[in-house]
């Protein structure tokens, strides 16, 4: 049996596990971006229904308000956590790990097939407001610039990979999914905390601030658009490779678990 063959069907399970956490996550952030755009008149005409009794000066800033630094953009890390459950563990709560552990793959196999399907999920919910908020601009005769939809969305991919692995790591170490979850809320707010050290100041390791931009947000020239800073690349590639330090640990652990 080919190592594609042995994938396939893994990564179906993977899939037929989360799709629930991912549909339920990706139709909440599909919404949100909705409304965000179709009412965003609404919503302007009336700040204090909005928290903070924020008003825009421009469409574009509304959404980047209510999307890419504020209300999506925690929702989204906070979903992320959940569909980041996984690991070994969970299924021996659930009872199934025998039947698990019996399938002719390695330990390996089994948990870099969830750790492949959660990703992708995450990838996609991450590139859900760069879909939506263009096309929807349209329909209520705004625009939105294409450009810095698709520098959020990697911004929200890096931050998403690295929190999707804090959870699952998470998951992996600890039984029961609310241990696992708590933890990873736990750390994942706590980073801010901890990022404002003086120490680290300078390193700017609050990645919540990155995926949003927060700080580095400027006008053009003629107060029209709200535009971000260049990419920061190497923040990024930081990101994705504690992402992939903290899901190579959990490979590791899962390997030496006893069941």
């Amino acid at each position: 049996m080919t190592e594609p063959s042995v994938m396939r069907p893994l990564v179906f399970k993977a899939w037929m596990e989360s799709r629930m956490r991912f549909l339920l996550s990706a139709g909440t952030i599909t919404t949100i971006c909705a409304v965000v755009v179709l009412f965003n008149a609404q919503m302007q005409a009336n700040p204090g229904q909005v928290p903070h009794g924020f008003r825009a000066a421009t469409y574009n800033e509304h959404i980047y308000h209510f999307i890419y630094s504020g209300t999506a953009k925690g929702l989204f890390a906070m979903l992320v956590l959940f569909n980041g459950l996984g690991g070994l563990l969970r299924e021996r709560q659930r009872g199934t790990v025998t039947f698990t552990l019996a399938l002719p793959v390695s330990r390996t196999q089994l948990i870099l097939s969830q750790i492949v399907v959660g990703w992708g999920e995450i990838v996609t919910m991450a590139a859900l407001p760069l879909l939506i908020i263009p096309a929807l601009s349209a329909v209520v005769h705004q625009s939105y610039p294409v450009a810095v939809s698709l520098h959020f969305a990697l911004l929200w991919t890096a931050g998403g990979l690295m929190i999707f692995s804090l959870a699952f790591l998470s998951s992996v170490l600890f039984a029961g999914d609310y241990t696992g979850l708590t933890i990873a809320f736990l750390t994942l707010f706590g980073i801010p905390l901890v990022a404002r050290l003086p120490a680290l100041e300078p390193y700017q390791v609050n990645f919540l601030m990155t995926m949003g931009e927060f700080g580095t947000m400027h006008w053009n020239m003629e107060h029209t658009m709200f535009l971000p800073s260049p990419m920061p690349w190497l923040r990024l590639a930081v990101f994705c490779g504690i992402a992939l330090a903290l899901v190579g640990t959990a490979l590791t652990v899962s390997e030496r678990q006893d069941f």
